[in-house]
């Protein structure tokens, strides 16, 4: 029997709200837009929902589920990892991507099903200390997608340019906009400021790594 958008809701529970994220309408869009910042995670079985973000050197994994008609999409900064791949940066990477997988799952049980779609990890000026994390951050999630057997359906990684992102959770369907300077300014400030709260307060819970 299919699951319902009530059911779904129901199985995922008042425990997993939208994490980092605000939402509004857009009379434009005709939608109800969940506008997700680093550290965010967001998922939605709602047709008239929109999860939108802007990204620099983070990441954005866009997961779904085209027969349940549910999606996600988290947005992820890995912090410095001194040259050790056990370390900080990707346990918390995997702790992101978990989240996501976690709550898509609760919906519907079947990972068998999930497509991923990737945008990010961008080099822009600015970026945290220059130093290649967007390209480390892309070659992550890759990593982590592969080693799950989610197949990744598109992606739009690397270059200079910020981008913004739209993603349609019950479809799959994206859109990508690249933004302009004075946003990408924005976006590495608030990266660095990210990235400085993570070298504080360290990963709550265990991850298991692989």
């Amino acid at each position: 029997m299919p699951i319902t958008p009530r059911a779904r809701r129901l199985q995922q529970g008042s425990d997993t709200p939208d994490i980092a994220a605000n939402r509004y309408h857009d009379r434009q869009l005709g939608a109800e837009v969940v506008n997700i910042v680093v550290g965010g995670c967001v998922v939605s079985d709602d047709p008239n929902v929109v999860i939108t973000t802007t990204l620099g050197s983070c990441i954005a994994a866009c997961l779904f589920d085209p027969v349940a008609a549910i999606g996600g999409m988290n947005h992820f900064l890995l912090p410095d990892h001194n040259g050790d791949r056990l370390s900080i940066s990707s346990r918390y990477g995997s702790a992101a991507m978990e989240q996501l997988i976690n709550r898509l799952l609760a919906a519907t049980g079947r990972r068998d099903r999930l497509r991923a779609k990737i945008f990010g990890g961008a080099s822009v000026n600015g970026a945290p200390r220059s130093s290649g994390i967007g390209q480390r951050n892309v070659e992550f999630v890759m990593e982590y997608l592969a080693a799950e057997g989610i197949p990744t359906m598109s992606w739009d990684v690397g270059g200079t340019t910020a981008r913004a992102v739209r993603f349609y959770p019950t479809s799959g369907r994206t859109q990508r906009r690249l933004i302009g300077e004075e946003t990408v300014r924005d976006i590495a400030r608030s990266e660095t400021s990210f990235m400085d709260r993570l070298r504080k307060t360290g990963i709550d819970g265990d991850v298991e790594l692989f």
